[in-house]
């Protein structure tokens, strides 16, 4: 393979979106870059994220009340078929007291004591197993589409929620039993329609974007 071959391989470690900033859009949050890559036989991604903090939601989270931010990730086949999906929630809390944001995944949390520390942490992706390559064909053109949104709630909704995505056991049933009493039933689709429902303000939510297309024997 020539220099010339390998040099614009290597471009795709870094895929530029499709979509391009439109007029009006400034403020909107946007998906800015992609990057497809394999780690460990496991197609992965990494990504980067813009205007997912407005000075709204920054004044909601340091009064006290989280946010939930998630990432939507498909994986697209030449035929658009979506054959894999990743989903990915991380709650954003701060303690008023002790002055300490506390950053909590599905399995891991990090505790900060700037907002630029938060954005750092929360504003990319690196290396996000997607689904491994034994699943997927070699040569098939396939191509990412994420979307990233962020809903500020209230502390009592969030622990409710918090506890449902970091326990994978946890039923839908049981949690709604557990919240009868508060009145917030959370079920699967509640979430969805409560995170990307056509009531949410759009600022909150991205639209899709997607990288270019790129075949497995491509990524290094």
């Amino acid at each position: 393979m020539s220099k010339i071959v390998k040099g614009s391989l290597g471009c795709l470690l870094i895929f530029l979106l499709n979509q391009g900033a439109v007029a009006g859009d400034a403020g909107k949050i946007r998906v800015v870059q992609i990057a497809p890559t394999v780690v460990d036989s496991v197609l992965s991604v990494s990504a980067r994220f813009e205007n997912l903090f407005s000075d709204k939601i920054v004044g909601t989270i340091q009064s006290g009340l989280p946010s939930i931010v998630q990432v939507e990730i498909k994986l697209v086949d030449a035929r658009n078929k979506v054959v894999a999906r990743r989903s990915l929630a991380r709650t954003i809390s701060y303690d008023i007291w002790n002055e300490v944001y506390t950053i909590q995944g599905d399995d891991s949390t990090a505790h900060v004591t700037t907002f630029q520390q938060v954005q750092a942490l929360v504003t990319r992706l690196r290396n996000l197993a997607v689904t491994p390559v034994q699943k997927l064909t070699r040569a098939m053109p396939y191509r990412l589409e994420l979307r990233v949104g962020i809903i500020p709630i209230s502390a009592r909704q969030a622990h409710k929620v918090s506890d449902w995505i970091l326990n994978p056991n946890q039923t839908e049933e049981s949690v709604a039993s557990q919240d009868r009493s508060t009145g917030f039933k959370f079920t699967l689709s509640n979430l969805v329609s409560f995170f990307m429902g056509s009531n949410r303000s759009p600022r909150y939510v991205s639209n899709w974007f997607s990288s270019q297309r790129f075949r497995l024997e491509e990524l290094p």
